[in-house]
């Protein structure tokens, strides 16, 4: 019976590994998770913003999406002009190294789940993507 049970976890543990290979990085080598939530009580957890004018490039207009809060880090999606997204922390120094954690969702009927305060500080986990962007492509609107 302990073989059978053993066997089961073993290929249940194979199954595992592609889906945790497509999930996004795990917070090492840079990666930096964005964080969501205010000690202060009542407030949203983020902000509306828009991705503005961004440059363009191979990627017709895009803006790299990073795992973490540097531009040495290769980018995981991008998100283009008009798109829609949560500004939820901010990094480095207000200017050219500003980066800025969002949560965001190609799709734009998704509900990130983000209209509720938070009471503690937490890293945003789901069900929306997440990652870093220069600060100057995207327009807070709200917020």
């Amino acid at each position: 019976m302990l073989c059978s049970h053993l066997a089961t976890l073993a290929a249940l543990a194979a199954l595992a590994v592609p889906y945790a290979a497509g999930a996004q990085p795990m917070y090492t080598q840079g990666n930096r998770p964005v964080m969501i939530g205010s000690p202060e009580e009542g407030l949203d957890p983020c902000s509306l913003g828009m991705i503005n004018d961004p440059p363009t490039g191979p990627d017709g207009g895009a803006v790299m999406v990073l795992p973490g809060d540097s531009t040495d880090l290769d980018y995981v999606d991008t998100v283009v002009h008009g798109q829609s997204v949560w500004v939820c922390e901010a990094s480095g120094e207000p200017g050219e190294d500003e980066m800025l954690g969002i949560v965001y969702s190609h799709d734009p009927d998704q509900d990130c789940e983000l209209s509720s305060p938070v009471d503690e500080p937490r890293a945003y986990v789901g069900p929306c993507s997440w990652g870093w962007v220069r600060a100057e492509w995207v327009e807070i609107v709200a917020g």
